[in-house]
């Protein structure tokens, strides 16, 4: 039976060799199987040996689940995932239904994305959800993995470091280290509270900046840099409370003033006052929004 929209449906395979992927290639269905070539040493001898690179898992791309499972069930040592059956707390029943797991086109794009820049074999493990709730997901928006989302990890530099790239539980890929300019914050990890830190350091340079100019100073390369990254990594974050989201577009629509940047101030500023200060309640951030949008208007 079809269904209006194609999904991902996600398969085991006991092993996932080359001869697999050449039937499944045989199949009415788009799949993902990503293999890739390893050296190995046989008899003293370096051999290239095609090894799978998700942990034996195979994505299906299908409208029609009832054919895919029905082809599959004839294809030795594959099988479809399933989610357990539900219990309902109340009743102390079973649901009788095992749906099949299924990953968003959203996942995917990411997860193929991530996973076919590697050629060598790619680091791909099952998911430390403890690890992964302490990073921010962030988006990459330059370099090999331009385009990816994911959960990043800081180990390189500040706020840099490897994105985490995840089917829900069961397998992930990290890309190779990402430079902190290349990385986007979509939103910081719950219960993080490092945005606070974040917008209290940007608001002592932002507001010297600002004085400069007013003095008929000009800003330094390194000023201008630090500004133009502020906006780059933190524009889009998706904030917990409408007072952090007021503050956060105060600043970077002071930073596209400071930069000269008319567009973007016009853009912004049309943000803050329509969409933003209509739905603040403290009195005081809408003084401060006000002092803001006055600001930018002279």
């Amino acid at each position: 039976m079809k269904t209006d929209k194609k999904y991902w449906y996600i398969a085991r395979a006991h092993h996932v060799t080359a001869e697999l992927c050449t039937m499944l290639d045989r199949m009415p269905f788009d799949y993902f199987a990503p293999m890739s070539e390893r050296s190995i040493v046989v008899k003293g001898r370096e051999m290239k040996r095609s090894v799978p690179l998700a942990l034996n898992y195979v994505f299906f791309h299908t409208d029609d689940f009832m054919e895919l499972r029905t082809i599959v069930r004839d294809i030795p040592r594959v099988s479809m995932l399933y989610h357990q059956p539900a219990r309902d707390a109340k009743t102390d029943s079973h649901d009788s239904q095992y749906r099949p797991m299924i990953a968003s086109d959203r996942e995917m794009e990411m997860f193929i994305k991530a996973a076919s820049f590697y050629s060598q074999g790619a680091p791909l493990a099952v998911p430390d959800r403890k690890l992964m709730m302490k990073g921010d997901k962030v988006r990459i928006i330059d370099g090999p993995f331009k385009g990816v989302e994911g959960v990043l990890i800081s180990q390189q530099g500040k706020d840099g470091g490897k994105v985490v790239v995840s089917i829900g539980d069961l397998v992930s890929v990290s890309t190779l280290d990402i430079s902190p300019e290349n990385i986007q914050v979509i939103q910081f990890a719950h219960g993080n509270k490092h945005i606070y830190k974040k917008l209290d350091s940007f608001k002592l340079r932002i507001d010297r900046a600002l004085q400069k100019l007013a003095e008929g100073q000009s800003l330094s390369d390194d000023e201008r840099q630090h500004i133009t990254n502020f906006i780059r990594r933190f524009s889009t974050v998706r904030t917990d409370t409408i007072n952090t989201e007021a503050r956060l577009a105060m600043y970077v629509l002071k930073g596209y003033y400071a930069l000269h940047m008319p567009g973007e101030v016009a853009a912004n500023y049309k943000r803050l006052r329509d969409e933003i200060l209509p739905r603040v309640k403290s009195n005081k951030v809408k003084d401060d929004i006000q002092q803001c949008l006055k600001l930018v208007r002279s």
